[in-house]
């Protein structure tokens, strides 16, 4: 296991508990028998052995249990702690000290630590009133150096993350008047300035990236609480239910990151209740008895996936659209069969296909719940289900949030931004596209999508489709099983394309959030507002998810 990655936050847990033991054997000097304080040295002892043991330091390890040891014997006999004994605690940390400084300069933990130990398992198997630990050592012990009389603060500190999204949100300030800079420095033509707005942007997008850095916590945060709830749901339930969780160690911006809590736990119990059979069908059926849910999470470009998958029994097309009509929505959804717009109607509100309601589900509430945070963050959501077989839900997130790589794009006389995390390239076909509905691209026919038409605007006098942005439309797994990768690409047409930014993203409040199209707007260099597209919405209703 590679414990390197956990090294910063073991060195924070490890300082607290230093300072917590030195605090505690300074107060037991002054009264040798409070309990208290006694049971609270236990307490830091203990973890900071536990946590010692974990990440492989052995000598650390090993000192704090004959430290603990030596506790335990005076609590155990019920004697104050003499004043030898406090001296030997405080001589053992010392040198506990000594090797956390060489975990955290990445040295080698070769420091000698035997005549610590022999004073403590000394004084541990001597009575309190009888031979001193200090006796002992007068008898032979090397002389010991003088302690380090220094004040150090740690590496590091604990930090609300609120402030952390301030300082995002100031970096974003900055980006947009660097963008007015930039607008400037095209009049200018003064070579200094121009230097000047250049070693700007460069320094800002050093500090947006020491900040996102800061902001970026692992999966696994957020899903080592998901084994008890499983545990819990399958008690409640009475089905067998295996949790399989890789790719933990991925990181996403925090403030995504807590967002997705309660679409994952939503996307479970419904697994659980809809998906999972119980032990008896399952058997019946040829299957384990055990139901297995899989939370797989791997980066893809500048993007993260995470499918949670079950094998359980699938999602019956048929009798979505049936509930779907019987609740009084369009009679036009029996004729859809793309799994895609099946994942629509499942999105709408009041619509559950439970045969029941339980305490988890059953009341048509939730995935239109999961489908806005995801799509709110700009991520995109997308299902595949074979009925007896099991379903996989597969949510695709950008892996930092506010501040975006954008394409300027126009269409219309009016410009837009892309994602560029969503973009696989940019193509400038010969004569335009003003009529076809498909290209060839990647040796296969894709959908052309005109991003003007689904917007409903007019095409600018005499303009045609200049370029399309080559965009994955649907979401494929990464391996087929072959070594190949199963893609379904789209083409969105566009005017012109300009070019790339760093756009700080805000989202839209009511009423601009009921804008179909756009998820967001960026205030441009000359002070221009600038909707950024929604590329899954615009997908969607260009059909280039059928």
């Amino acid at each position: 296991m590679d414990i390197s990655k956990y090294k910063k936050l073991y060195l924070e847990e490890t300082a607290g508990h230093i300072a917590g033991i030195e605090r505690g054997l300074l107060a037991l000097e002054k009264d040798p028998a409070d309990p208290d304080t006694i049971d609270a040295l236990f307490r830091h002892y203990h973890s900071l052995k536990g946590m010692s043991a974990s990440m492989g330091y052995v000598p650390i390890k090993t000192l704090a249990h004959a430290q603990e040891d030596l506790l335990s014997e005076i609590k155990s006999r019920k004697n104050a702690a003499s004043t030898e004994m406090i001296e030997t605690f405080l001589d053992s940390l010392d040198r506990v000290k000594e090797l956390l400084r060489c975990v955290e300069e990445d040295r080698p933990l070769d420091i000698e630590i035997e005549e610590e130990l022999e004073r403590l398992n000394y004084a541990a198997t001597e009575s309190a009133g009888s031979k001193s630990a200090g006796a002992h050592t007068q008898r032979g012990a090397k002389k010991k150096p003088a302690p380090r009389m220094e004040l150090k603060l740690p590496n590091t500190m604990k930090v609300e993350s609120r402030l952390f999204d301030g300082l995002l949100a100031t970096v974003g300030e900055l980006f947009m008047v660097l963008g007015s800079l930039k607008e400037l420095s095209k009049t200018l033509r003064t070579v200094e300035f121009k230097d000047g707005v250049y070693g700007l942007g460069k320094t800002l997008d050093k500090l947006h990236g020491e900040i996102l850095g800061a902001r970026m916590l692992p999966i696994k945060d957020l899903t080592e609480g998901l084994p008890r709830i499983i545990r819990d749901m399958s008690r409640k339930s009475g089905k067998n239910i295996e949790l399989s969780i890789k790719g933990s160690d991925i990181s996403l911006d925090r403030a995504i990151l807590e967002d997705l809590g309660a679409p994952l736990v939503h996307i479970i119990r419904n697994a659980v209740d809809h998906g999972i059979e119980n032990p008896q069908e399952r058997e019946a059926q040829g299957k384990p008895p055990a139901g297995t849910i899989e939370i797989k999470a791997y980066e893809k470009r500048e993007r993260v996936v995470i499918e949670v998958s079950d094998d359980g029994a699938g999602i019956d097309v048929k009798r979505v659209k049936a509930k779907a009509v019987k609740e009084g929505f369009s009679r036009d959804v029996s004729r859809l069969v793309a799994m895609e717009d099946v994942l629509s109607l499942i999105c709408l509100p009041g619509l559950s296909t439970a045969g029941e309601v339980t305490d988890t589900s059953g009341r048509g509430v939730g995935m239109n719940v999961v489908k806005d945070v995801v799509e709110g963050h700009g991520g995109s959501l997308y299902m595949d289900s074979t009925l007896g077989k099991g379903t996989t839900i597969t949510i695709e997130l950008p892996r930092t949030t506010s501040i975006k790589r954008s394409l300027v794009v126009e269409t219309g006389g009016e410009q837009f931004l892309v994602p560029i995390s969503m973009i696989e390239k940019v193509v400038m076909p010969e004569g335009g596209l003003s009529s076809t509905s498909t290209m060839r691209y990647d040796k296969s026919d894709i959908p052309l999508i005109d991003l003007g038409r689904v917007l409903g605007m007019k095409a600018a006098e005499g303009q045609v489709s200049g370029a399309v942005l080559i965009i994955e439309s649907r979401h494929g797994k990464e391996d087929t099983g072959d070594g190949t990768e199963q893609r379904t690409l789209a083409g969105i047409t566009v005017d012109s394309f300009g070019m790339e930014i760093d756009a700080y993203i805000q989202a839209l409040t009511p009423p601009l959030s009921k804008i179909w199209g756009v998820s967001g707007v960026t205030i441009m260099g000359d002070g221009r507002p600038v909707f950024v597209i929604d590329v899954p919405q615009i997908l969607s209703k260009g059909g280039a998810n059928a």
